[in-house]
C-alpha cells in the first residue's frame, strides 16, 4: 500500500510539471490571433485566443487532457466556425496543433516571448 501511494505521487508531480510547460502565450505565422493558456498546478485552467487586428476574443472549452496532449473545442459564433484542437508538447517552446471539424490542418504554434 505504500508503494502505490508514493507511486501515484510521483507519476501526479509529473503530469502536473508538465501541465505547467504549456502556460502562456502561443503564436503561429499564420493568424492574428495569439492562443492564451492559464494552468495551475495540477490542470490546464483555461485556453482563449485574442487577436488586436480582429479586435476579438474566442474561448475554447477543454474537454480531454493528459500529461502532454490535451484537446478543445472552439466555435465561433460569429462565422459558425467549429474545430476541435488536438494540442501537443513538442518542447518547451513549441506547441503541435491538430485541427479537425470545419478545418482539417496541422500548425505549430511557438511561445511568444517579448523581448
Amino acid at each position: 500500500m505504500k508503494n502505490l501511494f508514493i507511486t501515484i505521487l510521483l507519476i501526479t508531480s509529473f503530469i502536473c510539471s508538465s501541465q505547467e510547460q504549456f502556460e502562456g502565450i502561443w503564436v503561429s505565422e499564420t493568424s492574428t490571433f495569439k492562443t492564451t493558456i492559464i494552468t495551475s498546478e495540477y490542470a490546464i485552467l483555461k485556453v482563449f485566443n485574442f487577436s488586436f487586428v480582429e479586435d476579438k476574443i474566442i474561448n475554447e472549452k477543454i474537454i480531454k487532457q493528459s500529461k502532454n496532449i490535451f484537446t478543445t473545442m472552439l466555435y465561433n459564433k460569429s462565422n459558425g466556425y467549429s474545430v476541435e484542437i488536438k494540442y501537443k508538447l513538442k518542447d518547451d517552446n513549441t506547441l503541435v496543433c491538430y485541427f479537425s471539424g470545419d478545418l482539417n490542418k496541422k500548425i505549430t504554434l511557438t511561445k511568444y516571448n517579448k523581448k
